[in-house]
């Protein structure tokens, strides 16, 4: 497919073609005049943005200006999203990271990332592998209040009731976030362009209207049951929020620690530490994600854990009694508050079965968690306290996998998002069962974006998305599958992300 014309004013295409042509992508008149060398000189330019583009200091300042003007990066999201450019780039760049010592199919290139990024030399079995911190980790301690904060309709902006797909005559509506144990309309179509492996999906994307966030809801085989990985390990967290705050309203989670009070002389862990080590997988001392997420199941029988998600979601054919495949952390624990008060205790009962859910119920969990301060009280999760869920938002914004990381790298957009906010946790593993390799990724991006999508358009607006999205991958070879897979979801996210900036998903 070829590459539209550019719609950069005079002034903007000379500084752009100046600028590729100090980075040696172009190499004709600096004139004004966008021509086939100019045309080949940005599709070389997009193609080279990266989460890890090796530039010199020049070279970087260069880029840096150019992605400084926006029309400049809305060309860059209208080339990408011509063919399969994103998944050639990121497969590329896998390549990349395995020939380099980066990355090999146990520690993948984006979804093994880490937060805290990697020193060269810290991993015996991939002593080159080393990649910087999350450009987002200083972020992470204003999640909560960012997501506590609407847009004030002057300065920022949100879609409003209807909005109009970009380049169509579609307009689509926003409903009222639903209530509790009540599934939304969840439109089936919309998600065409989605990899053929993303075999379920499901999105949601928000509008604030009158102070309260309205939502618009597609999926693709969005209600189907099936394994979700340790994505569903925010559940048990969740559920012991929700039960710690109903008996102790006014107490936040994160002055609360776990105890085993068969152990006199283990040192009491705190959620929060225990939280954020389910989901940045630092692992020290027994403490694995798996032997954590299994210990906090065990603050309420498989069947009120199971009935709790389902009074929720509304989905009443789930099932959520498995473990993580390790025995719990804690087998009987118990929360104590700051005075060393119980809080909650454990249930006798162990969990065995299946963790068979839906794209949907993620997304809707999610959702409720990002936005409590701005859907009804009778619509949020049960007893929850906002200075409880402010202490999982963190743990969340701490995900090994930095899609968003990279997203935002490969379509230019560095300089166009402002107060921006990522929670999620991702799933990964190799079904012996079902002979494929899965992987999995639930979560809420949003953002205040400043790139003007039209030229009717010059306020900054509110993007607030929630998503949850299952990759499977059958190639008869295991190692393969991981390292293509991480790819194609790294891809998956970020078209979702260039859709969602070029209003072209709403």
């Amino acid at each position: 497919m070829a590459v539209t014309e550019a719609k950069l004013s005079l002034d903007d295409l000379t500084k752009a073609q100046a600028g590729l042509l100090q980075l040696g992508l172009y190499d004709g008149e600096v004139d004004g005049i966008y021509g086939k060398l100019t045309e080949a000189a940005f599709v070389q330019f997009t193609n080279a943005l990266s989460i890890d583009t090796i530039l010199d200091a020049n070279s970087h300042a260069i880029t840096n200006s150019l992605l400084q003007i926006p029309a400049v990066v809305r060309h860059v999201l209208e080339i990408l999203g011509n063919g399969d450019r994103l998944l050639q780039k990121f497969t590329n760049s896998q390549r990349i990271f395995v020939n380099m010592g980066q990355a090999d199919s146990n520690h993948l290139g984006f979804l093994d990332r880490g937060v805290n990024g990697c020193i060269a030399g810290s991993m015996k079995s991939l002593p080159n592998r080393n990649f910087a911190p999350s450009p987002l980790f200083s972020h992470i301690p204003t999640y909560p209040t960012r997501l506590a904060s609407l847009p004030d309709g002057v300065n920022v902006v949100s879609y409003g009731e209807v909005a109009m797909l970009a380049g169509t005559q579609v307009r689509v509506r926003f409903r009222p976030y639903p209530d509790l144990g009540k599934i939304p309309n969840i439109e089936n179509i919309g998600l065409e362009f989605l990899h053929p492996s993303i075999q379920e999906a499901c999105i949601c994307i928000g509008s604030v209207v009158n102070g309260q966030m309205l939502s618009r809801w597609i999926g693709r085989n969005s209600l189907d049951n099936v394994q979700f990985w340790s994505s569903t390990k925010i559940l048990p967290l969740l559920y012991t929020i929700c039960k710690a705050n109903e008996a102790q309203p006014n107490q936040a989670i994160a002055g609360c620690v776990i105890a085993d009070p068969k152990a006199k002389n283990q040192q009491p862990r705190t959620f929060s530490e225990m939280a954020q080590r389910i989901c940045n997988y630092d692992e020290a001392d027994g403490m694995t994600s798996n032997a954590l997420a299994a210990m906090f199941k065990q603050f309420g029988t498989p069947s009120e854990l199971e009935n709790w998600f389902k009074g929720i979601t509304g989905n009443q054919t789930l099932s959520f009694q498995g473990r993580y495949g390790e025995k719990p952390y804690i087998e009987q624990p118990t929360l104590l508050d700051t005075m060393g008060r119980d809080v909650i205790d454990a249930a006798k009962e162990p969990h065995r079965g299946d963790n068979l859910i839906s794209a949907y119920d993620l997304t809707r969990i999610v959702s409720q968690i990002a936005w409590h301060r701005h859907i009804p009280p009778t619509n949020r999760l049960p007893a929850a306290q906002w200075h409880s869920l402010s202490n999982l938002i963190i743990a969340m914004g701490q995900d090994t996998a930095r899609y968003i990381d990279a997203a935002i790298a490969a379509l230019g957009l560095l300089y166009f998002i402002d107060d921006p906010v990522v929670i999620s946790k991702m799933g990964f593993g190799y079904s012996e069962q079902r002979k494929q390799s899965e992987l999995t990724y639930t979560a809420c991006i949003q953002f205040v974006d400043r790139l003007a999508t039209s030229h009717e358009q010059s306020l900054p607006k509110l993007r607030s998305v929630n998503m949850t999205l299952r990759a499977v991958l059958d190639l008869k070879n295991p190692n393969r599958e991981a390292l293509e897979i991480d790819s194609i979801m790294a891809a998956t996210v970020t078209e979702i992300l260039r859709r969602i900036v070029r209003e072209e998903l709403i």
